[in-house]
């Protein structure tokens, strides 16, 4: 397969957040299936695009639905029955099917094929998009309805005795009721239950010899049984699937029934209308796996971020600015500590402080000179300051000279005034943007020309970005600097000294450091490095997603994906984030607080200093510091919507910048 790298990249469709290791399951599902074709090729085995990949080839584009995590396809009975004989010695040593055919103590009534999660060895992770997680995909066997209807009330009435005698077994119900069914059953069916063998793996050969109990029959319609008995859905008529028809899906193409819309009519109703993504209990498909494979390889595992006290610690950093503004309050000092050696009549110690600030007044031109230019109106101001210096340590030779010295003293202080206002002004303000992709420059433009026209000095950095292997290692850089809006000034992020520069404040979009599994930026824009160089870290997210209610089960999937990019260094470590409303903001607090729970129990405390023996207050000094550091201000990308939008996100960060 040729997947682009940016198909594995994070993305939000539809409001729905798509993390990097879902793409890598969705390739991994992809060359999976890509096996299977390959096979149904060769031995000319029909099979068709299935449910909720049917659905995306169709309604969406030949793209996965956001908030689907496997790949579906259907076969006949009969076709089935010809794969799985070729299958079992076509299929790669990597991938194994899972059939009651096969083994019937470990399979359900959808076969599956599968990709161990013990394979591990480079190429085949290489194959198999960089995931080393067990991923499956669904056969959905297409069985016969009997046009008489006779024949499938019976049906229907030997299929709900039998699941209700698997239920009981299952459940545990006293061997007298289960032994009175089991009685009823085999009187009906002239059937023997070996009662010394497994009742339930004989119940479950029972049930799927009746799913197939009137194929070769030629009715008009066909159903996957184990939903049309359960749901009373994916019944369809025979006439959808005569012909069959390519759909491109994920930049290829797989066959389909060409009666798709009857099919999709009977398993959603209206298909057409895009649905909530719904409950997590089984989602991601990779879960448990996930948690296998990092005993199994922790150094090959992809690393999940944990709690650090270090996140939460911060050290002072003054801007630059802030420093050179701090100068002349230093020089206003030392006057006011002037004008009282001068009262005392302690002329000589005048004289010397007034030295003292002549050499530091010159020293700071230099510095200011390189910073705004020699020709700069602060520069001519100095050099008056400078000057006024000099005539007043001439006139501090005696007590005659006194009150005309006060009075230019006077003067002086008025001109230091002015001084500061002008630095306050050529000396502008610097935030730094700092991005990978320029695709999310728009999310950020709308605030860029808002401060620009507060005259704030905006500089924007593309930086480097890198696909992952799966051990972490960096494999191909990638950098975008020059398809940016040419009407901006680009800085180039290898000049920018910002040890040297300390902006006001550095703003970021990636929150990941070197835990998204699929890309990382340069090392050196990590948020815990960044954090070194400014006294507000700021992360405005790339993205904006449908409103998140943890409470709510249709926001379940949405709820879980959080993790991705809310447990992450960057919020930790940002000094504030600005997230799409107060709602969101919420979320992410509860998402915070489940995974701090999370990691108490993992380890049994926070490492919190301060937190008590039960780590219960290190919990909740975090929320606190959380509390304030999140705000639910808005985004950009929602433009003007009132309340949340653009205005709101600017008025929020020129708040932020002027404290």
């Amino acid at each position: 397969m040729n997947l682009a790298a940016d198909f594995f990249y994070d993305e939000v469709r539809d409001g729905f957040y798509i993390p990097g290791m879902m793409k890598r399951a969705w390739g991994a599902e992809l060359s999976v299936l890509k096996e299977i074709d390959k096979i149904c090729k060769k031995h000319r085995i029909p099979y068709f695009l299935s449910s909720g990949t049917l659905l995306g080839a169709v309604r969406e584009g030949g793209q996965f639905i956001p908030w689907d995590d496997d790949v579906d396809i259907e076969m006949f009975r009969k076709d089935y029955m010809k794969f799985l004989r070729v299958a079992k010695e076509e299929l790669p040593e990597e991938l194994y099917i899972r059939a009651i055919e096969v083994n019937i103590e470990t399979a359900s009534f959808v076969p599956k094929v599968g990709l161990r999660e013990d394979v591990m060895s480079l190429p085949t992770l290489e194959k198999y998009c960089f995931f080393p997680y067990k991923v499956e995909i669904d056969i959905f066997l297409l069985d016969e309805l009997s046009d008489k209807e006779e024949e499938e009330l019976y049906r229907e009435e030997v299929l709900t005795m039998l699941y209700s005698l698997n239920d009981m077994v299952f459940e545990g119900t006293s061997r007298e009721d289960v032994e009175l069914l089991l009685e009823k059953i085999e009187e009906a069916l002239h059937f023997h239950f070996d009662r010394n063998l497994s009742l339930n793996l004989q119940i479950k050969s029972l049930i799927n010899r009746f799913f197939q109990e009137f194929n070769e029959t030629e009715g008009h319609n066909i159903a996957i049984f184990p939903y049309y008995h359960l749901l009373g859905n994916c019944r369809f008529p025979r006439k959808a699937y005569e012909n069959t028809i390519l759909l491109p899906f994920c930049g290829m193409r797989f066959p389909a029934a060409e009666g798709y819309e009857m099919r999709l009519d009977s398993e959603y109703g209206d298909w057409h209308k895009k649905s909530k993504s719904g409950e997590d209990h089984n989602y991601p498909c990779y879960k448990e796996s996930e948690e296998h494979v990092s005993r199994i390889l922790p150094a090959k595992a992809f690393p999940r971020y944990s709690f650090q006290k270090e996140s939460m610690e911060r050290n002072l950093v003054r801007s630059l600015r802030k420093q050179y503004l701090g100068i002349l309050d230093g020089f206003f000092l030392e006057e006011r500590r002037g004008t009282e050696l001068l009262q005392k009549g302690e002329y000589a110690a005048y004289q010397s402080l007034l030295a003292a600030l002549q050499e530091g007044a010159i020293a700071f031109g230099e510095l200011l000179g390189e910073k705004i230019g020699k020709d700069a109106e602060s520069i001519s101001l100095l050099e008056s300051y400078c000057e006024m210096l000099y005539q007043r340590y001439q006139n501090a030779s005696s007590p005659e000279e006194k009150k005309k010295e006060i009075m230019q003293e006077e003067e002086t202080v008025s001109l230091l005034k002015a001084l500061k206002e002008r630095v306050g002004k050529e000396l502008k303000v610097q935030a730094v943007f700092l991005l990978h992709r320029a695709k999310d420059f728009a999310g950020l433009r709308p605030l860029v020309d808002a401060l620009r026209k507060e005259n704030v000095d905006c500089k924007i950095i593309p930086i480097p970005y890198y696909d992952k292997a799966v051990n972490g290692a960096f494999r191909e850089v990638h950098y975008e600097g020059g398809e940016f809006p040419k009407e901006y000034a680009i800085t180039d992020y290898k000049s920018y000294d910002f040890e040297k520069e300390l902006p006001d404040c550095i703003v970021m979009n990636s929150p990941y450091d070197e835990y998204n599994p699929v890309f990382s930026i340069e090392s050196a824009f990590y948020s815990r490095n960044l954090k070194r160089f400014t006294g507000k870290l700021i992360y405005i997210p790339w993205f904006v997603t449908d409103e998140i209610d943890p409470e709510n089960p249709e926001d379940g999937k949405a709820f879980y994906n959080m993790r991705y990019y809310v447990t992450v260094p960057g919020v930790f470590h940002a000094d504030y984030t600005i997230v799409q409303s107060e709602g969101m903001k919420k979320a992410y607090l509860v998402k915070i607080l489940q995974f701090l729970e999370e990691e108490e129990k993992l380890h049994g405390t926070l490492g919190i200093e301060g937190a008590d023996e039960s780590g219960k207050k290190s919990i909740d000094e975090v929320l606190v510091i959380m509390l304030k550091k999140i705000l639910g201000a808005g985004s950009c990308l929602l433009g003007e919507k009132e309340g949340q939008g653009t205005k709101e996100v600017v008025s929020c960060f020129l708040r932020l910048l002027s404290q």
